[in-house]
């Protein structure tokens, strides 16, 4: 009853006053002076509550305004306007070291810088919401220690960068509804971490619209089926450690020994085979190409001059060859004249010495 107004605070006051008359004149000053420093330390507050939040919203504005006259600020809407989120921003943002909520829905923000909003490192609540980001810097949130809610719901995001949270420890609720999600295993072991980190979602209900086959389901329920799917090459692992034990329970160890050697060897030189044989043969043919030029390069000017010297002598001694054939010839034509000639004239001088008394000459006969 004597919180309710200062009018009826003083009312009160005055109606005791009348009532209880002069001898309680020193207690009824006493509750006045009581009562006046109570209602001047409530304006007080009330004065202090208007400086620690400052409404900027539907000013239609381009850039942040700077807090020029160093007030305590504690929360900053600047909702529906036309901020961006550009350089001139960050620096007006640095002129308010105190804010804690920072509000900056419906606005023309596409893109966030790393590291932007590290000059705010009280800040509690970030809200981005009803905007145009299509994606996020992994450090955006770098030095946001202190960060409890942030709001991105109502945007263009398809991803989120892996290490978005790395470090918000205080991180409590995440608000990320109304996005064209492309449900990847990479985004649903994201959110995954997410939940792990007892995150809370603003809307249970996070709508995937890529690829195909998970177009229209729930983010969340895709995080646990991704979660849980085995790849197919590992399915072959526990067939055969089931086969392995109940061959074991049966008691045929031979069985079991063979088969486990056979898979070894086989998963064993599956690795090692491959394209190695072609890199070794490769190396081989590089190697023994390479010998047979070294080779020619050092033994080709040698074996070229003894080639030229035995065809040379092989031209010379068939030149000598037909000089002794054409000689041997000529001498022996010139023999065979000489020896005629000779025979001739032994056969001659052997008639005139045989017929040395009697020439019979016939033409002698022929006058007779």
């Amino acid at each position: 009853m004597l919180y309710r107004g200062q009018g009826s605070l003083l009312r009160w006051l005055l109606i005791t006053h009348r009532m209880t008359g002069k001898c309680c004149g020193p207690l009824f000053l006493l509750r006045l002076t009581a009562v006046v420093i109570g209602i001047i330390g409530h304006g007080e507050a009330v004065e202090e509550d208007a400086l620690l939040v400052r409404n900027l919203t539907d000013k239609l504005l381009q850039v942040i305004p700077q807090n020029k006259n160093n007030a305590s600020v504690t929360a900053l809407l600047i909702e529906r306007n036309l901020i961006t989120l550009n350089e001139t921003d960050r620096q007006a943002l640095a002129t308010y070291p105190t804010l804690v909520e920072l509000h900056v829905d419906a606005n023309r923000v596409t893109t966030v810088p790393a590291k932007y909003f590290s000059v705010l490192p009280r800040l509690r609540v970030l809200s981005l919401a009803r905007n145009n980001i299509s994606s996020l810097d992994p450090e955006v949130l770098s030095g946001l220690d202190a960060l409890q809610e942030l709001d991105l719901s109502n945007n263009e995001l398809t991803n989120l960068p892996t290490h978005l949270i790395t470090g918000l420890k205080h991180l409590q609720r995440l608000q990320l509804q109304d996005n064209p999600w492309n449900c990847s295993c990479q985004l649903q072991s994201t959110v995954g971490k997410m939940r792990a980190a007892n995150i809370s979602f603003g809307s249970p209900q996070l709508v995937c619209t890529s690829p195909a086959e998970q177009a229209g389901n729930n983010l969340l329920n895709s995080t646990d089926l991704c979660s849980t799917s085995t790849p197919p090459h590992l399915s072959v692992e526990p067939q055969k450690t089931t086969l392995m034990s109940s061959q074991l329970s049966h008691g045929s160890s031979a069985t079991l020994k063979s088969s486990s050697q056979s898979y070894n060897t086989s998963q064993d030189q599956t690795p090692v085979l491959g394209n190695t044989w072609k890199f070794t043969a490769c190396v081989a043919a590089l190697a023994l190409i390479t010998s047979v030029l070294i080779v020619s390069a050092i033994k080709g000017p040698s074996w070229y001059k003894r080639f030229h010297n035995y065809r040379h002598r092989r031209l010379h001694q068939d030149d000598n060859q037909d000089g002794e054939e054409s000689a041997s010839t000529n001498f022996s034509g010139e023999r065979r004249y000489q020896s005629h000639q000779t025979f001739s004239f032994e056969q001659h001088n052997e008639r005139v010495e045989e017929e040395d008394d009697y020439f019979e000459d016939p033409y002698i006969k022929r006058e007779e």
